[in-house]
């Protein structure tokens, strides 16, 4: 698959923008030299690039060290706090990630089903005043069913 270079360039751009950062404060946070984040930045050259340099940036610009490879990769980035795979072929990775959901997913589940028990405990309370307002309209007069 085909690296893509201008989506990172273009993430790295965004972010700069969003972050309110120059190129001289990236090349701090970075520690990148200012040829290799100006040819980031504006997609010059095809050099191939280090992992390790695609994560400086991604954490100098606060994401998750692996988003800018994932770009490059044409895959998801990874969300912060979240494990990500670092490349196509690292299964051990890609298991990490699969926990990490797993986990994310049974949480939310038990979240649900606190919901679903709070509504079933609304649904009798309603049926409950419903019937006393039934009996209260028919009158104290009125024979019971």
């Amino acid at each position: 698959m085909e690296e893509d270079w201008a989506a990172v360039a273009a993430v790295v751009n965004e972010k700069m923008v969003a972050l309110g950062l120059n190129q001289q404060e990236l090349i701090r946070r970075s520690q990148l030299s200012k040829g290799t984040i100006r040819e980031i930045q504006y997609n010059l050259g095809d050099r191939k690039r280090s992992p390790l340099t695609l994560e400086a940036l991604s954490t100098a610009l606060e994401l998750h060290p692996q988003h800018l490879v994932a770009v490059l990769e044409h895959r998801s980035p990874p969300r912060a706090g979240e494990p990500a795979a670092k490349s196509a072929d690292d299964l051990p990775g890609y298991l990490e990630l699969i926990v990490h959901l797993l986990r994310d997913i049974n949480g939310k589940i038990d979240v649900i089903d606190v919901h679903a028990s709070r509504i079933e405990q609304l649904e009798k309370d309603v049926r409950v005043v419903l019937e006393h307002f039934r009996q209260q309209a028919k009158g104290p007069d009125s024979p019971a069913e």
